[in-house]
């Protein structure tokens, strides 16, 4: 399928936690029972992107004009064990020992990738920030526009991670900027996606096969309580995840903390690398949509570093080296779909936002790569998205506490509802909100198709 390289909103987005006109509408429904209904308009527009076939070696390109003006097709997935890119504690990726400053933007390299590198994907963490603050992470390159989004949400002394997938300027770098206050920044690459195969990589680059999403593994179920130094091995061979998949889609949420700890996750039949997938405090439900790379026996490790914590695994998709079947994935420059706050109409307790796709070069059964937060919950609560049409699994993306902004990434498949409005079905993801009430932002950072 020919795509667009960049998905553009009607109007110019802002940072998570700031309010701005968005480009969608939203009202009550009695269709959907009282739930919302919303409805968003992105167009595909590779203006000032970087496209080129996937399968297609673009060695005679020559600077970003040639590029930008290449037919975009797509890009796959290669992962890799998680590996440390930065951590500004230390000294790795930056000069120095010291935090990013308030309004202050960091270029760090992204090493040991192949010239056919298109996009990356890292965990992101801030830990001792002396503010409330967000981060945002995009495109290398002091040339290259902030995007209006945020990617992770801090407040005072908070440890706090975020999965995000980003584009790579020409030189492999990434920029991070810190708001306000200052904060340690600490980036683990957990993988890159390629518009070829550089033929160099210890696996072939894979294209995304939605499932799900489904909940594989709760310690509060099965084993308990992970103590602090422990680790245990999660098989997703009988969660539709095939022989040779690569690695897997996931949301890992920790809950019932007794201290401040990270877990990793990472392949098995490897040594368990320097990096953390998920930070998690006492009293708290955290969560974090990560991409780990598979074992040959189609299992990961979870390790709990201290104390005792319940780990929750939710799996939305795999990866696997083929053609025939499955997605490739186009970055797009991260933009705003949608945010309740717009209208001053917070997700209800129970209730179910509906939000429709109006674009038609977007289809039922296309995923979208989602940076979910929530903001001003009057309650404990989570936030499950699906697809739209499907009964609403057993999972979670969100976990809210009382005035709490948070944010998470997460991989969305498209289902399809019926607009009553323009009697039309449309592509539409579901959201659904536990209890209390609840605003969500919903930024876009890439298509599955």
């Amino acid at each position: 399928m020919r795509r667009s390289a960049a998905l553009l909103v009607a109007v110019a987005a802002t940072a998570a936690v700031v309010s701005a006109a968005a480009p969608a509408t939203a009202e009550p429904a009695s269709a959907h029972n009282g739930d919302q209904v919303a409805r968003t308009e992105v167009k595909l527009d590779r203006t000032g992107r970087v496209g080129r076939p996937y399968g297609t070696k673009a060695a005679e390109t020559t600077g970003r004009e040639a590029e930008a003006a290449a037919e975009y097709v797509g890009t796959r997935f290669v992962p890799t064990p998680p590996r440390r890119i930065l951590d500004t504690r230390l000294g790795v990726g930056k000069p120095g020992t010291s935090p990013v400053g308030p309004g202050g933007r960091i270029e760090v390299a992204v090493p040991d990738l192949p010239d056919t590198t298109a996009a990356v994907v890292l965990n992101v963490t801030g830990t001792s920030p002396t503010g409330s603050t967000y981060v945002t992470v995009w495109e290398g390159g002091a040339d290259i526009p902030r995007p209006g989004v945020s990617t992770l949400n801090l407040v005072p002394g908070e440890t706090r991670a975020n999965s995000v997938t980003s584009w790579v300027s020409l030189n492999h770098t990434i920029n991070l900027y810190n708001n306000a206050g200052s904060t340690h920044l600490i980036a683990d690459l957990a993988g890159y996606y390629v518009f070829d195969n550089p033929g160099t990589a210890a696996v072939t680059p894979g294209r995304y096969f939605a499932t799900g999403p489904t909940r594989v593994y709760d310690s509060r179920n099965t084993g308990g309580r992970f103590s602090g130094g422990e680790s245990r091995a999660i098989d997703f061979s009988a969660f539709g995840v095939p022989s040779g998949a690569s690695a897997v889609a996931l949301n890992i949420t920790g809950v019932d903390a007794t201290a401040s700890t990270y877990v990793t996750a990472w392949p098995t039949g490897t040594s368990r690398p320097t990096a953390s997938s998920l930070n998690v405090e006492p009293n708290a439900a955290t969560p974090n949509g990560v991409t780990v790379a598979l074992g040959s026996d189609r299992r990961i490790n979870l390790f709990n570093n201290a104390g005792n914590v319940n780990l929750i695994v939710d799996i939305t998709g795999y990866y696997l080296a083929t053609e025939t079947g499955g997605a490739d994935f186009f970055p797009v420059s991260p933009g705003r779909v949608f945010d309740t706050r717009d209208d001053a109409n917070p997700i209800q307790p129970g209730g179910t936002l509906t939000l429709f796709y109006l674009d038609e070069e977007l289809v039922a059964g296309n995923s979208l790569l989602l940076n979910l937060t929530g903001t001003e919950p009057t309650a404990n609560t989570y936030v499950t998205p699906y697809p739209a049409g499907q009964s609403r699994p057993g999972t979670s993306a969100l976990n809210l506490a009382p005035r709490q902004t948070s944010p998470n990434m997460a991989t969305v498949r498209l289902g399809t509802a019926y607009d009553e409005i323009t009697n039309k079905y449309y592509p539409a993801h579901e959201f659904y909100n536990n209890a209390g009430t609840t605003h969500l932002v919903v930024d876009a950072f890439g298509i599955f198709a």
